[in-house]
């Protein structure tokens, strides 16, 4: 037999075997994640169970929203991720930006079982994103120091807190939202925060965090004994063995969430839609509330007893319970609040 023979009978064999393999065997998409025990709860709960059930394959690629939106502007008519997890804030941003795609529910059908919250719509009515979770800030507590337990926002300011209280800084995804909370408090707006920010330096604040992780450790130092902190933190102090106490101010947690879009002009769009459609089922939804205890976006997700009591709106409430930021409002006025914190306050 000739080499010619047996090239082209290989070939053919090989032709052969890539035809019996299925389409989506053969696909590859990449995901915009978070980095940390987020990433890694995205990772167990959505991208691996993903790729064995459909063969897709997913290459993560970890990083914070705002550097996940500057790659999507960069990338605007050539684009490299194909679906992207950014927080709420910068989600509005991508979206009035043009770089990311709509979501259509005839083809993500998965839609049809999320709660409303869940589901962000632009002027227009188009889906354009969708959440895979919501978590909350409110008022973590040491119960070995403080006397009166806190129930609302404003009793941040009892003389037994003063100088011992922490919240998030402007740099911090939440230290906007909380500063608009405040100022709802405070019957003002974001556009006029100074009445705010005066009673925010009587709070005598000991220190503000930019991160989750710098939070948590102003609480294990004894640098503060309460504050606004996030109920997934407060939760992994406690189990630590420290004495904290997470409570649902009664005006209601402040809400935030992981969403996740499509990436327009992605020449994988298909694939993407599948893995946007897993993403918001019924199992990744339990997974994740599980492993991070992020409150479920999708319905009827049932869950033990030890994540339902670390629910982010706590263990009798639902989605309807958290004060959902207006983002809207929020982006429009970041950089005049951030300016006028750091004069009335970060400066002092």
């Amino acid at each position: 037999m000739s080499m010619r023979r047996i090239t082209a009978s290989t070939f053919a064999a090989l032709a052969a075997s890539c035809l019996a393999v299925p389409a989506s065997a053969q696909q590859s998409i990449t995901v915009a994640t978070y980095g940390g025990e987020w990433g890694t709860a995205l990772q167990d709960c959505i991208i691996d169970p993903f790729t064995a059930a459909t063969g897709i394959r997913v290459t993560p690629e970890p990083g914070v929203s705002a550097v996940t939106l500057s790659k999507l502007l960069q990338q605007r008519d050539a684009p490299v991720l194909d679906a992207v997890w950014m927080d709420g804030g910068v989600s509005e941003q991508a979206a009035a930006q043009g770089v990311i795609a709509a979501i259509v529910p005839e083809r993500v059908p998965g839609i049809a079982g999320m709660v409303d919250e869940g589901v962000y719509r632009d002027g227009d009515g188009d889906i354009f994103a969708v959440s895979t979770g919501f978590y909350s800030l409110g008022i973590a507590y040491n119960a070995n120091e403080v006397g009166t337990p806190p129930a609302s926002w404003n009793d941040l300011w009892n003389d037994e807190l003063a100088g011992a209280v922490t919240f998030p800084s402007p740099s911090n995804a939440m230290g906007v939202p909380f500063l608009a909370e405040i100022a709802k408090l405070k019957q003002t707006t974001l556009s006029e925060i100074e009445p705010a920010l005066e009673d925010i330096k009587k709070l005598q604040v000991a220190a503000y965090f930019d991160t989750a992780g710098a939070g948590t450790n102003l609480f294990q130092s004894g640098e503060v004994i309460a504050g606004a902190h996030y109920a997934s933190s407060a939760f992994a102090m406690r189990d630590q063995g420290l004495p904290i106490t997470f409570v649902v101010p009664r005006e209601g947690a402040i809400g935030g969430d992981i969403r996740l879009h499509l990436t327009a002009n992605t020449p994988r769009m298909e694939a993407a839609e599948k893995f946007v459609d897993f993403a918001i089922g019924k199992e990744p939804a339990k997974c994740m509330a599980e492993r991070i205890y992020v409150g479920p976006a999708t319905r009827d997700v049932e869950l033990s007893g030890d994540a339902r009591q670390r629910m982010p709106w706590g263990p009798e409430g639902s989605v309807a319970s958290l004060s959902l930021p207006d983002w809207n409002d929020i982006n429009a006025n970041r950089s005049s609040v951030i300016e006028a914190f750091n004069r009335a306050i970060a400066a002092r």
